[in-house]
């Protein structure tokens, strides 16, 4: 629960005529007391021995990556670390692709993988050709153009790379 009293409130604003200590996160600041259970609290720990620099990490992170995450977007770009990106879809917009493989990794979302020895320009062609497929007006053309347009406006843009990688999936046997 975060609690803020209005006359316990001190905000620290960055000064540059002044000695002395610099502002702790390089711009102003408030004291704020939280409740937060132990495991979040060892979590922020391990993250940074200053719960308050854990705490900005975090915000920081979030921010730089600039995702949406709602589940209304039928195509995003998630990161899964230091940079790395997946290209998740809607799982529910999505059918069968040749030469593409939709791996659920929840009840709405997916990732791509592509057969092996395939990369980005391959991807845009397997999509465009499904699209080709499909002439009439539906919900999977929609997400399908979508995607099109996604994957054209990622290639295009100088800040992203593509690299193409295998991965391994390892299902459970079922029995009976």
């Amino acid at each position: 629960m975060l609690h803020r009293e209005p006359s316990k409130v001190r905000a620290s604003k960055p000064r540059r005529s002044r000695r002395g200590r610099p502002p702790k996160y390089g711009t102003s600041s408030q004291i704020v007391a939280v409740t937060l259970p132990r495991e979040t609290v060892e979590a922020l720990g391990a993250l940074h021995s200053d719960l308050g620099w854990a705490i900005v990490g975090l915000v920081e992170k979030t921010r730089r990556l600039n995702v949406v995450k709602s589940p209304q977007r039928d195509v995003q770009l998630v990161e899964v670390g230091d940079g790395h990106f997946l290209i998740v879809l809607d799982r529910r917009r999505f059918h069968s692709i040749p030469g593409l493989q939709i791996v659920p990794f929840s009840a709405t979302q997916a990732f791509l993988a592509l057969d092996p020895g395939r990369g980005f320009a391959d991807l845009e062609l397997v999509v465009l050709e499904r699209l080709e497929q499909l002439k009439a007006a539906s919900a999977e053309r929609r997400a399908l153009t979508d995607l099109s347009r996604q994957l054209r406006r990622w290639r295009r843009d100088p800040r992203l790379e593509s690299h193409a990688r295998s991965i391994i999936i390892v299902t459970k046997r079922r029995t009976g």
